[in-house]
């Protein structure tokens, strides 16, 4: 392996990490540390359980349709079953002269253009072969066109909260439409795509009197890839451009003050358990409580649960929880052709309120380095692991209770360094720097269905308070 030099931004995590890589190894020093920096005694022993063939208690998916901001990223187009449309909301005043040239106009048109997200699509660990693009790409443009009384009619427009827009989205009643089709052709030093937009909206447009308030939906639910863009908050914002003629633009062009994505799900399967990278899916997944509590009872030999006392059974402490699962990868696909990282958040108690806590996860770096991070899919292997240490620790010391070991699980960043056990950014000896991930998501699918049919295996490092264990 190559020296390394750990950037400032990564050493803290690496450092964390480290210190709990020993749990995998035989190094006994390092574990007692580790277990005196959680606060527990050093002189507590270490022992694992294997929980095998566990069977799915339930299992169910949640996508989250709501509209989301795309005032940094905008995504248009369709995959894995989802299609991405693209609101933007403009308001702006233009003077009487120019719209008298307007509405006088026969050489009149409007434009939209909309900037490519460079920093993607330039980025070193962009697939190569994703670019160029060349697509017929089937638009619909809808608008809804409101017009009012200067700087008050402006005002009250950039009141409305963002959330209430976005709600307003969902029962979406359009002034007008039309379908057309723009031959998209996405080299690799293209910076923008420039949609000439059609008389209909150009006509409307003519008629109106003083300040507008312009909503444009932009919808291209038959396109092959998902486009990527600039949103309004960015240094590269989109430009509506209306024109009189080749020289009387509409100046300065206006941008939207706002922007939305809002998702359509086309999964034909409404039962099957999918999750889609890039979006607010989650899977929601409760092992049964009944097999776990049997293998602690035969495992230490006493009563589980525990039922004396405050009702917390503190007589071990979970150090990790480790669930693995099959996977098949042609249950799934994704656009960028990278592993994407699965991440798992537990169901916890807090103040006695039960609250989702995303896991922290710690390395195994013999398995890493053999064969990479186990909880990534679209990756070498049939299998995959997540860890869920907090939700087993909460689940064993409070299962007087009658509650079940509840976790989430949901698709992450496009992983870059499967068998890399630094866990950060950082500097190689030749000075270039090697990333952890891609920073931005690909929007995958993954169907879970056949996997959660299949046993899982529940693995258990506990530090028991038990005699001499």
């Amino acid at each position: 392996m190559k020296n390394k030099k750990i950037v400032l931004l990564g050493l803290v995590a690496f450092l964390a990490f480290a210190l709990t890589a020993c749990i995998f190894e035989s190094d006994e020093d390092g574990l007692s540390n580790w277990l005196s920096d959680q606060g527990m005694p050093s002189s507590y022993k270490v022992q694992t359980l294997n929980i095998p063939d566990l069977s799915i208690a339930s299992a169910e998916v949640f996508l989250d349709t709501f509209p989301t901001s795309a005032d940094y990223q905008a995504v248009l187009g369709h995959t894995a079953n989802l299609s991405h449309d693209l609101v933007l909301d403009i308001a702006f005043m233009p003077d009487s002269g120019f719209m008298k040239s307007l509405s006088e106009s026969d050489t009149a048109g409007a434009y939209l253009s909309l900037f490519w997200l460079r920093p993607l699509y330039t980025s070193e660990n962009y697939p190569s072969d994703s670019l160029p693009v060349e697509e017929d790409l089937k638009l619909n443009l809808s608008w809804k066109l409101d017009t009012g009384s200067g700087k008050k009619f402006l005002d009250s427009i950039s009141k409305v909260a963002d959330t209430t827009w976005y709600r307003s989205l969902e029962k979406w009643t359009a002034d007008g439409s039309a379908d057309t089709v723009y031959a998209v052709n996405h080299a690799a030093g293209d910076t923008s795509i420039r949609m000439d937009l059609p008389a209909a909206l150009l006509e409307d447009l003519k008629k109106a009197r003083g300040a507008i308030h312009l909503q444009l939906r932009l919808s291209a639910p038959e396109a092959k890839h998902l486009y990527r863009f600039y949103g309004d908050a960015s240094n590269y914002p989109p430009i509506f451009a209306p024109y009189a003629d080749s020289l009387n633009f509409l100046n300065p062009a206006p941008t939207p003050f706002r922007m939305a994505n809002v998702v359509k799900n086309e999964e034909e399967c409404k039962e099957c358990l999918v999750l889609h990278g890039g979006v607010f899916d989650s899977l929601v997944v409760e092992l049964p409580s009944e097999p776990i509590l049997k293998a602690l009872s035969e495992f230490y030999g006493d009563e589980f649960p525990y039922s004396d006392g405050d009702k917390n059974d503190v007589r071990q402490t979970v150090i990790l929880a480790q669930l693995t699962m099959s996977r098949d990868d042609s249950q799934g696909e994704s656009e960028l052709g990278l592993p994407i990282q699965v991440v798992a958040g537990s169901y916890v108690d807090s103040a006695d309120k039960k609250i989702r806590r995303m896991e922290s996860y710690l390395l195994n770096n013999e398995v890493i380095l053999e064969s990479g991070h186990p909880n990534l899919i679209f990756h070498e292997g049939d299998s995959l692991t997540l860890q869920l240490t907090e939700g087993a620790r909460d689940f064993i010391n409070k299962a007087s209770d009658g509650r079940s070991m509840k976790f989430i699980m949901r698709m992450g960043y496009p992983f870059l360094q499967e068998k890399d056990t630094t866990y950060a950014t950082y500097r190689t000896a030749d000075g270039d720097t090697s990333y952890l991930r891609l920073s931005y998501f690909d929007y995958a699918r993954y169907d879970f269905s056949k996997a959660m049919e299949n046993p899982v295996t529940l693995k258990l490092w506990l530090a028991s308070k038990r005699g001499d264990k």
